[in-house]
């Protein structure tokens, strides 16, 4: 008696699982490029790179020069990439979900207002604590943290002083209102300050502005901590920011997440950084800067820390 109910439960449970239980959902994904080429197509090869390692959706990648409506039509998810693919598709009155990628906080927020189910996003800056937690442990002398913000929106500032509340540093900040008064601003924060922050504004920090500011904070001997591997380069001393393939990686997670609950996850800031550091800038200024892996590796320690 006990074996024939064990295999009537058996085929019960068998007929539930291939019957009653829901099927997986493949979703359709449009992935909306702002560009062609460079960080964009970059983030999209690894998002199919994540996708043929772990499946769970289809993919297929548009320029938003080639953008239309209609195109948003067989798919059930959008991934924009870049503030101009965000802004198309705002203007487009999109009623998919979308998650935004490689756009600055204050972009997407400027952008997108209403449904948090429909919206979200894997911002592309950092945040404040990350950043200052950076510059306590790289260069533990500094005090004087410079920034310079568009005077139209101070607000953006307060997340660092709120990030700075007990610690021994300072915020030393001035605004500008044009491009003509930018210089004059960048001067008169460097003067003042320690290090230079800089932050992913592109009215402050753009291909006309970066070798000015790079040059002139560094015959003033004030080290620049920049948002970008291409600043890094440039003459930073230590950059902090994702990668394409790091921020692919969390997208894929906020995309199988959908297809398991039919929402995203709150918009947020990059789980996954790098640290680089230019070793011939630190010198030249007399700096001392750990191993940039060894400071990544004290970061994401201390993230984990409660």
């Amino acid at each position: 008696m006990r074996s024939r109910f064990s295999r009537a439960a058996g085929v019960l449970l068998c007929a539930f699982l291939l019957l009653g239980a829901p099927a997986a959902f493949a979703a359709s994904v449009l992935v909306l490029l702002s560009e062609s080429g460079g960080a964009y197509a970059e983030f999209a090869d690894a998002l199919k790179a994540e996708r043929g390692a772990r499946g769970g959706y289809a993919i297929a990648v548009l320029s938003r020069a080639d953008f239309s409506p209609e195109a948003l039509e067989s798919h059930d998810l959008v991934v924009a990439v870049g503030a101009s693919a965000l802004r198309t598709l705002v203007q487009s009155e999109v009623k998919v979900p979308v998650l935004s990628t490689l756009v600055p906080k204050a972009a997407y927020e400027a952008l997108v207002a209403g449904d948090a189910r429909r919206w979200s996003a894997v911002h592309i800056d950092q945040p404040f604590s990350r950043q200052v937690a950076l510059i306590r442990l790289a260069l533990p002398d500094v005090r004087r943290i410079g920034v310079v913000a568009d005077a139209e929106t101070p607000q953006r500032l307060q997340p660092l002083r709120e990030a700075m509340t007990g610690t021994p540093l300072q915020l030393v900040s001035a605004s500008f209102t044009s491009e003509a008064s930018l210089f004059s601003s960048l001067t008169q924060v460097i003067e003042q300050s320690q290090l230079f922050l800089a932050l992913p504004d592109p009215r402050v920090h753009n291909a006309g502005t970066v070798r000015n500011l790079l040059l002139t904070s560094f015959r003033a001997r004030i080290p620049v901590v920049g948002f970008s591997a291409a600043y890094v380069r440039a003459g930073a001393v230590m950059s902090l920011y994702s990668t394409p393939e790091q921020m692919a990686r969390q997208a894929t997670d906020a995309m199988i997440g959908w297809t398991l609950e039919r929402s995203w996850p709150q918009a947020r800031f990059p789980r996954h950084f790098t640290v680089s550091v230019n070793t011939h800038v630190a010198r030249s200024l007399g700096l001392r800067i750990a191993d940039a892996e060894a400071l990544r590796d004290q970061l994401v320690q201390q993230e984990k820390s409660p």
